[in-house]
């Protein structure tokens, strides 16, 4: 009988050892997919700060024209530029 239990308890942990070594597996493949989220996305912030940085740079040189000539102003205004949008990576 003690033999019968031994045997059930063994079987018992080889099967919970099995489902955490398979749980591991599904968290580390999970990590990895977040990790490489969590990358996309801070590229996606790095850019999003360069294009605002070249923005406000394009504005900042509009203003400095702001009192001058019309010719001088026209300069400005065709000079201005649009920057890309960031989209969702």
């Amino acid at each position: 009988m003690a033999k019968n239990h031994r045997n059930i308890l063994i079987f018992v942990l080889i099967v919970v050892i099995g489902m955490l070594w398979f749980k591991y597996d599904v968290l580390k493949k999970d990590n990895r997919r977040l990790l490489n989220e969590v990358k996309n996305y801070d590229s996606a912030l790095n850019e999003a700060n360069d294009n605002i940085e070249q923005a406000n740079s394009n504005i900042e040189d509009a203003q400095s024209y702001a009192g001058e000539s019309y010719d001088d102003m026209e300069y400005a205004l065709e000079n201005l530029e649009t920057v890309d949008t960031v989209s969702r990576p």
